[in-house]
């Protein structure tokens, strides 16, 4: 699942997005913001967005409670998009 922070061309509040394929996976994408919010804000700062590719561990044993990061993909989902050829 995605878990992104960004803004729009305004730059009013941010957006979070959660992307999950499931209900299950967009509620642990939103546990794991409330309860990791300072800890990120102290990373990427206020000002600054991220994507993360987040994964639910054993999600048989402890359902959506055990979410933890699989990678941090902020510097290539907010890569400038290539110029076309030509």
């Amino acid at each position: 699942m995605l878990l992104a922070r960004f803004w729009g061309p305004t730059r009013g509040r941010p957006v979070f997005l959660l992307g999950g394929l499931t209900a299950g996976a967009n509620l642990a994408a939103a546990r794991y913001l409330a309860s990791r919010h300072r800890a990120l804000d102290r990373q990427y700062g206020a000002d600054r967005p991220f994507a993360l590719v987040l994964r639910i561990v054993e999600p048989a044993a402890y359902g959506t409670d055990f979410t933890e990061l699989a990678a941090d993909v902020t510097d290539v989902a907010f890569a400038p998009a290539p110029q076309p050829a030509g």
